[in-house]
């Protein structure tokens, strides 16, 4: 790593040590969507009336709630209160992460990073929806538990490009930025999500999603484990990446650990990549808005 990205480590890694680092807050509405839904008793009605104050959260949560990976009916759904149970209080407050994290990347130009902000979050809301499908299809996981997890996995990145606008040479030397984005990401994107209070399923998907050879925290000895949330972001992301490069399968991927707990074997990998690919883009076009 050059000077100017050693600059922009040191000043972070100081800014942790030091528990002073300013990690971003959750946009209000999300907020309040994620404190209303921790009440056990809650309504749908008392959770759409939150919602409802927000005319953006509001049309796009219809939208989501109408797309084709979730109304298999086929009939139109025009009330809030009856979208929200029929997606579910989890989906419907991973929904209102995916708008408020895209009002906040879209609120004002980047600048030069534009560009990397644009496909970190489509990256994201591809791991989101490839997530979902793997979570349904091949664990007893919720769906929208691995929907919230592929949309939060690289947060750390987003936060990372944010403040490297602070340090135009280093936005200049491509091979450094990177450098920053692979050693950092992990543990920032971990630490912004235990501040946004989050669960710890969430908080490990952040800082082990790229660990190949993880082994998970629900390991109890023995040669073989249930396949946990990390396992299904870790191989979506994975998928995610070989779409956007090609659509390319690897077949080095069945000797991937996170593949062998998913049960994932060549023909299964091609069923999800390809073959659940109307699924996929359904949920991409619904999160997108």
């Amino acid at each position: 790593m050059d000077s100017i990205g050693f600059e922009f480590v040191q000043s972070l890694s100081n800014e942790l040590s030091k528990g002073t680092v300013k990690l971003p807050s959750l946009p209000d509405i999300a907020l309040k969507i994620k404190n209303i839904l921790e009440d056990p008793d809650v309504s749908a009605k008392q959770v759409a009336k939150v919602v409802g104050s927000e005319a953006t959260f509001s049309a796009r949560l219809l939208k989501v709630a109408n797309s084709a990976a979730l109304n298999s009916s086929g009939v139109t759904i025009k009330d809030l209160p009856t979208a929200i149970t029929r997606m579910g209080f989890k989906m419907s407050h991973s929904i209102a992460v995916a708008i408020a994290m895209d009002q906040v990347l879209n609120a004002h130009s980047m600048g030069k990073l534009d560009k990397c902000f644009k496909e970190l979050w489509r990256h994201g809301l591809n791991v989101a929806a490839f997530s979902c499908v793997i979570a349904k299809k091949q664990t007893k996981i919720k769906p929208d538990e691995a929907l919230l997890a592929g949309l939060l996995h690289d947060v750390g990145k987003i936060y990372l490009l944010a403040r490297i606008q602070d340090y135009p040479e280093l936005c200049n030397d491509a091979e450094a930025f990177e450098d920053v984005l692979a050693e950092w990401h992990t543990g920032v994107g971990a630490a912004i999500l235990e501040a946004w209070r989050f669960s710890d399923e969430l908080i490990t998907v952040a800082e082990e999603h790229e660990l190949l050879d993880r082994v998970p925290t629900n390991a109890q000895g023995g040669a073989s484990f249930e396949a946990d949330l990390t396992d299904v972001v870790q191989v979506a992301n994975l998928f995610s990446h070989a779409i956007e490069q090609g659509g390319e399968i690897f077949p080095e991927w069945t000797e991937v650990k996170s593949f062998g707990r998913l049960k994932l074997n060549e023909e299964l990998i091609h069923e999800i990549m390809v073959q659940s690919k109307e699924e996929i883009d359904s949920i991409v076009s619904a999160l997108q808005g």
